[in-house]
């Protein structure tokens, strides 16, 4: 699944059958129907709403009233959410202006959605020559025509501008208001095969991931008489062919530093813009050993945490800047026939951004992660950083300890370890065990990891340890040298 310059895979087309659930009484209101499924007992950390059956939701909003907007992938309709009634309503997309013709090339993947100045939500089927716009006080659409090509990803700058990446289409596009419902879409080509992603708006900057080229790219926007006429290439990264990225989905820059997700591997990634230094932060090893594929990424108002989604580690994850922890938790619903639950697409609270919204595309439901709720346990060790010589007469043992108690496992903790050695966040040819992979915190609160070096290539890694109850994970982070 996903190969890391394919378009085709990057929208995950994957032949599983849709699960069973509850029958929805849908009570028919002009365009709308309404219905209410939450789930809220198999995981204290997530609640689950459930949608119609074969929704398949991809893109989401949380909208400034806190209202959630979803899309569906193969049914042409766009669904709200109030939170604390659990109230879900559905909108068939259509607009009166445009033949059917038009409207049946929207049975596709949604993968942007942003709401601009005034309230208005602005959508695109990937792969189509239109962007949508939907008023929620009259719940009317528009689509407008776009030679550009859809958006995969949308972000509002402070002029109301909304700017995308086409993926596909190697371009840069903005939309920009001429008044009257009027708009200008205008594109910059940013070369052969650079597959934008994710984009980024910093004062007058766009900062844009290249999937295809495996690059970070800085341009200078320029304006005259606030329309926006060109844009100029001044920076791109990784600078030396010494450093290589894994298809980098998406960023955020803050304090000279770029956060990015790298789409290939089962990385976080900080990349320090002073000093070309790469740090990586594994995630849990899945039970596959297969990449956890990180996709899109959030930051916090207070610049302290990053959320970003696991397209294959049935996990959302947070990790915490300053203390350079990372959090994971398990998404509790799983397809009928399948192992792992897709996580499309992750929007942040807009009232408390401890909370992220997530769709669930293969099961048919949208998640909310509460980042509040009190997690009882906690893992330490007695080092930050381990030397590890090529060897093999020698090793080196890490002490850990797990504190607190475990109260939604029987106070039981499995212990698990990953590495930025290899993409899988695996160790190679690096033996790593554990005294007891599984704590009962009843009578016992310490273990010891043992690393022995069998050839892994030297330089500097990233070594993550974790704690889980099965509903949760932290993971704590050593510098790992290998001279």
């Amino acid at each position: 699944m996903l190969p890391r310059k394919s378009i085709g895979v990057i929208i995950i087309v994957i032949g599983v059958a849709i699960g069973v659930f509850t029958y929805i009484q849908i009570s028919l209101q002009q365009n709308e129907a309404t219905h209410s499924i939450t789930n809220r007992n198999q995981n204290p950390y997530i609640e689950e709403y459930s949608l119609p059956v074969g929704s398949w939701p991809n893109g989401i909003i949380a909208d400034k009233q806190g209202t959630i907007w979803a899309a569906a992938s193969k049914t042409n309709k766009l669904f709200s959410l109030e939170p604390k009634s659990g109230m879900i309503k559905e909108y068939p997309i259509n607009d009166e202006d445009f033949t059917s013709d038009n409207l049946e090339r929207n049975s596709t993947m949604v993968w942007a959605i942003v709401q601009d100045n005034d309230g208005v939500i602005w959508f695109s089927p990937l792969g189509t020559k239109s962007i949508w716009t939907f008023d929620s006080t009259t719940g009317k659409f528009h689509m407008i025509k776009s030679e550009t090509g859809s958006p995969f990803q949308m972000k509002v700058d402070k002029n109301g501008d909304i700017w995308f990446t086409t993926l596909s289409k190697d371009t840069l596009g903005v939309i920009q208001s001429m008044g009257n419902d009027r708009y200008k879409v205008s594109s910059f080509y940013l070369g052969n095969d650079t597959g934008p992603a994710g984009l980024f708006l910093q004062d007058d900057s766009v900062w844009i991931a290249e999937v295809t080229t495996q690059k970070i790219v800085q341009y200078k926007i320029s304006q005259q008489k606030e329309l926006v006429r060109n844009i100029t290439k001044t920076l791109e990264i990784p600078a030396s062919v010494k450093t290589m990225l894994s298809a980098p989905t998406d960023l955020i820059v803050s304090d000279n530093t770029v956060w990015l997700t790298e789409h290939g591997t089962s990385f976080l990634t900080e990349y320090k813009l002073s000093s070309s230094d790469v740090v990586r932060y594994p995630t849990s090893q899945n039970f596959y050993h297969a990449t956890t594929l990180p996709f899109w990424i959030r930051n916090t108002s207070d610049g302290k945490g990053l959320w970003f989604n696991e397209h294959e580690g049935n996990k959302l994850a947070y990790f915490d800047i300053y203390n350079r922890t990372l959090l994971e938790y398990n998404i509790p619903s799983l397809p009928k026939d399948g192992f792992l639950t897709y996580p499309l697409n992750i929007a942040l609270d807009p009232f408390d951004d401890k909370k992220l919204w997530f769709s669930e595309w293969n099961t048919d439901k949208i998640g909310l992660v509460n980042g509040k709720t009190a997690i009882h346990f906690g893992i330490s060790t007695d080092t930050d950083k381990i030397m590890l010589r090529n060897d093999t007469s020698k090793g080196n043992i890490v002490n850990l300890e797990v504190s607190g108690q475990s109260p939604y496992s029987s106070n039981e903790v499995f212990l698990n370890a990953s590495s930025s050695i290899m993409p899988t966040a695996g160790f190679g040819n690096m033996m790593v065990k554990f005294s007891s992979s599984v704590l009962d915190l009843s009578s016992s609160h310490r273990a010891q990891l043992f690393l022995q070096n069998h050839g892994v290539p030297a330089g500097n890694y990233t070594l993550g340890i974790s704690a889980s109850d099965g509903f949760v994970t932290k993971i704590i982070f050593l510098d790992l040298v290998i001279p």
